[in-house]
């Protein structure tokens, strides 16, 4: 595990709209390209139904940011909360930074070419000791179709994957209307909770709320059951 963490932060110390959207955390379970404002406050709430013949039915995601500019937010996340219960609540307290690329930002500006890093201390609240999760991905519009385009990298401990995970992360947002999203995301991996495909939508509604819903799709039975997720987000 060390020498995998080690390997990532150096690897993000070396790497060192047309339609208009709302800020979010994550496309579905992928980290976004976008970052609260400097003086705002986001919140999120997700919940994922699983297929209600299997063990697992709801599990849930809590989100809660502040902007601190610099293309900075800072935040706290509570993850796990399932019925039946998980026995692996955690608490990830970190920052996410959704940086420009330079001379791409100029001469490209509607592509919105940026690198995003993030990293966040894992604290199980049900005995399962101090984790770390940390994230990197690359992301940019397609020309004229406006797609944003994801790809990275996602490394967690067990606090978070219930096993230690080194995966690979891909997203895809679609504007519609200046208020509809068609979006999708995507972890590698077989036997971690986050091996999902989830594809769905987005729709912006007034006071800077946003709701979506998807269909999540596992990479493998291991991974968990297919199921419906459902979102609710709003900016302060």
């Amino acid at each position: 595990m060390p020498n995998k963490f080690h390997l990532l932060i150096f690897l993000l110390y070396c790497c060192l709209n047309i339609a208009p959207s709302y800020a979010q955390q994550t496309v579905f379970n992928v980290p976004s390209a976008d970052v609260t404002e400097k003086g705002h406050i986001f919140l999120q709430q997700e919940g994922q139904f699983c297929n209600w013949d299997t063990n697992d039915f709801f599990s849930g995601t809590s989100f809660f940011d502040v902007g601190i500019g610099h293309n900075t937010e800072v935040g706290a996340t509570l993850f796990n909360v399932g019925a039946p219960a998980t026995q692996n609540i955690s608490l990830a307290v970190g920052f996410k930074s959704a940086m420009p690329i330079p001379g791409l930002k100029e001469k490209f500006p509607e592509r919105e070419f940026k690198f995003t890093v993030g990293s966040n201390i894992l604290l199980g609240l049900e005995g399962n000791g101090v984790g770390n999760w940390t994230y990197a991905h690359l992301s940019g519009r397609v020309p004229k179709l406006n797609t944003r385009l994801t790809a990275g990298m996602s490394y967690g401990t067990k606090q978070i994957f219930g096993q230690e995970t080194t995966a690979f992360i891909a997203a895809v947002e679609q504007p519609i209307t200046k208020k509809l999203n068609l979006i999708g995301d995507w972890y590698s991996g077989s036997e971690h909770w986050a091996g999902y495909l989830i594809v769905g939508a987005s729709y912006a509604l007034p006071k800077k709320t946003t709701i979506y819903a998807g269909y999540q799709i596992p990479n493998s039975p291991r991974a968990g059951a297919p199921g419906f997720v459902v979102e609710v987000a709003k900016i302060f």
